[in-house]
């Protein structure tokens, strides 16, 4: 599965950094069996060799900086093929692990890649979906006319492109293809193959609480590329100092959330994926909670604090949906890793929601039991 996310870290980072230097982005763009990184994954290289972002385990990529420095020179795109399934192949000289096949479309990046990009990034912001197209021809390398970049909805309308005519393209294949609701979609259009990648916005985590414990959770979170609010209304947590990794930190009680000055926090507050309850106060959770109940939003709820503790929130919070609270609400939060500091509580939480945002069983994948 694609992980989408990344793509909010990774333009987050080329925002702060694009003035100063030239950017190439290398994307997978096809592959045939098996691979690290799906068809979809981005990666930043710029023009005094730094990268960002991994398209394979982290073998491929000193090699594709190298191409990179082709496209800076040219100001056109490249495409290359790693085949792990050839002995001669510069992949399979490597030793990877994965025996399948991708392409990479390395591409320039200019002004008006720049501005779709921007673009791209607000509508992740907003929580919108949105798809982006690139075109190449598989078999040359050299892609003069192959730099170009365009997004669309997700009805398969075009929202902008770098191409100077995107209009009269025929996107009768490109609209029934995005209908299918793929995470990533390759088809043919003249002698052009396209790929087509849905571009999801960031998981929202809210944290309820703001205190020392919480700083590595936030950390952690925003390293995979969810989008971190912290929310705590007592003067003396969720400092701005500390929790810089945190996309918003909110200074409001329970009580007065909804209230109509705080609109823009309660329309992001409706499009948060799971939440961590970590105020370390029962009434201040069981409030939060009855709100998260109000909304009926999270796929999943994280509450710090043994059985006992669990249950004195459930019933402050006055929640009858008790098929609610056993659904929703991870009270021991966590998987059972060991450990009690702060570090190792932040992972244990996270691996559980990860699992759950994912879809995921959080066995492990051995398919045996640890420890037993």
């Amino acid at each position: 599965m694609l992980n989408n996310h990344a793509h909010f870290a990774l333009l987050e980072h080329y925002f702060n950094q694009s003035e100063e230097l030239d950017w190439v982005m290398a994307t997978i763009v096809n592959k045939e069996g098996s691979s690290y990184r799906s068809p979809g994954a981005i990666m930043l290289i710029n023009s005094v060799g730094q990268s960002f972002g991994l398209v394979s385990g982290g073998c491929l990529e000193a090699n594709i900086i190298l191409h990179a420095k082709k496209v800076f020179d040219s100001k056109q795109a490249y495409y290359i093929e790693y085949d792990m399934r050839e002995e001669d192949d510069y992949a399979a000289e490597l030793g990877v692990g994965c025996k399948g096949k991708i392409g990479v479309l390395l591409q320039y990046l200019t002004a008006e890649h720049k501005s779709l990009l921007a673009q791209l990034l607000q509508r992740m912001q907003s929580g919108v979906s949105s798809y982006l197209q690139q075109s190449y021809l598989a078999e040359n390398k050299n892609q003069a006319q192959s730099n170009t970049l365009t997004m669309l909805d997700s009805k398969g309308q075009i929202l902008v492109s770098t191409h100077p005519q995107s209009d009269k393209f025929h996107y009768e294949k490109i609209t029934k293809a995005i209908a299918l609701d793929k995470s990533h979609i390759n088809t043919v259009l003249d002698k052009y193959e396209l790929s087509l990648t849905k571009i999801s916005a960031p998981f929202n985590l809210w944290v309820f609480g703001g205190g020392s414990d919480v700083i590595p959770l936030v950390s952690m979170a925003a390293q995979l590329g969810w989008r971190v609010t912290v929310v705590d209304h007592r003067s003396s947590y969720a400092r701005n100092s500390i929790f810089k990794q945190a996309a918003d930190i909110f200074r409001v009680h329970p009580d007065d959330f909804f209230k109509s000055e705080n609109s823009e926090q309660v329309k992001l507050f409706q499009q948060l994926d799971a939440a961590v309850l970590m105020t370390h106060n029962l009434t201040l959770d069981a409030a939060w909670l009855q709100l998260l109940h109000s909304t009926n939003q999270a796929k999943y709820i994280g509450l710090l604090g043994p059985l006992e503790r669990r249950s004195n929130v459930e019933t402050l919070s006055g929640i009858a949906d008790r098929a609610w609270l056993a659904r929703v609400v991870n009270g021991p939060v966590g998987f059972d890793i060991g450990g009690e500091l702060p570090e190792s509580i932040a992972l244990s939480i996270l691996a559980q929601c990860h699992s759950i945002l994912h879809n995921r069983s959080g066995l492990a994948l051995s398919g045996k039991f640890i420890n037993s």
